[in-house]
């Protein structure tokens, strides 16, 4: 089996938040940085993965116009984000961000400073679609992935999330499905 990519050595990981990029065990060239300023050359990475990053960007175009600029022709991005329609993005939307940090750290166990403010400007297919096709990115995939963890706090809960995700699996409400996996090509 031909391997995906040549070794770990070829991974980088830009995040503007060092301690979070510190906590990374998998990812072996770390590097402090933002979106907005990618530190490569032109048309340097084949690949491009963002995972829970879309719904914090303030400026997604121009975060895409670099990812474009350091993306090799026939390159790709690989995205996972959180779906404005769907309903625990209303509910997080409702929260005022000075509560989510210990919300978080109260029912996913993880710690505040593990958490950093939403802006959704980002995070419906129609808005990716209209921010990265003018920019030359052209849509090769995306799936909408239900998930029934996020409420899921006691066995009641869990049951009646699955209720929910079942409804989301009907193909008139399945727009709302809680991510969107997308996969664009340069």
């Amino acid at each position: 089996m031909k391997e995906v990519y040549s070794g770990i050595e070829d991974v980088y990981g830009i995040d503007p938040d060092k301690k979070a990029l510190e906590k990374n065990m998998i990812i072996k060239n770390k590097i402090v940085g933002s979106a907005d300023k990618i530190p490569f050359a032109d048309n340097f990475f084949d690949l491009v993965i963002l995972t829970w990053v879309m719904e914090h960007l303030d400026n997604p175009d121009r975060i895409f116009r670099e990812i474009y600029r350091v993306l090799k022709p026939e390159g790709k991005i690989i995205f996972l984000t959180p779906n404005i329609w769907n309903y625990n993005v209303w509910i997080i939307r409702v929260i005022p961000n000075i509560f989510h940090k210990s919300l978080v750290s109260y029912f996913y166990n993880r710690q505040e400073d593990d958490t950093y403010p939403k802006k959704y400007m980002l995070n419906s297919i129609r808005k990716i679609d209209e921010t990265l096709s003018p920019i030359g990115l052209k849509k090769n995939q995306i799936i909408l992935n239900g998930d029934p963890s996020y409420i899921s706090f006691n066995k009641p809960l869990f049951r009646f999330a699955c209720l929910i995700e079942k409804l989301l699996d009907r193909k008139s409400f399945n727009f709302a499905k809680v991510h969107i996996i997308g996969i664009y090509q340069k």
